[in-house]
C-alpha cells in the first residue's frame, strides 16, 4: 500500500508544462502565474463578444500550422482565426 501511495504523493508533486513552456524552454513559476493572468484577461474580454459558428473546410497543412501555432502561443485557434482576419480587413481597405 505504502508503494501506491508514494507514487501518487510523487504524481501529485510533479509540476505541468504547457507545450508553449517546453517549446520556449522557460519553465518556472513566475511565468506560469504571468501567463496565466494573461490568459484569464483575454479570455474575460472574450466572454463580452458576441460571436457565430461558422463552418468552412481548410487544407490540412495550414490547419497544423494553425494548430501549432495556437500551442506555441497558447490562444485558441479561433482567436488566431479572428486576429488574422482583422488585420486582413484593416489592411484591405
Amino acid at each position: 500500500m505504502s508503494k501506491v501511495n508514494d507514487i501518487k504523493n510523487m504524481k501529485r508533486q510533479q509540476k505541468t508544462i504547457s507545450p508553449a513552456q517546453a517549446l520556449a524552454e522557460t519553465v518556472g513559476e513566475e511565468n506560469n502565474v504571468d501567463l496565466n493572468e494573461e490568459i484569464n484577461e483575454t479570455r474575460k474580454e472574450e466572454k463580452k463578444v458576441e460571436r457565430k459558428r461558422v463552418s468552412f473546410d481548410l487544407r490540412t497543412d495550414l490547419h497544423k500550422e494553425l494548430k501549432m501555432e495556437s500551442l506555441i502561443r497558447e490562444k485558441n485557434i479561433y482567436i488566431l482565426i479572428e486576429e488574422a482576419l482583422e488585420k486582413y480587413l484593416r489592411e484591405s481597405k
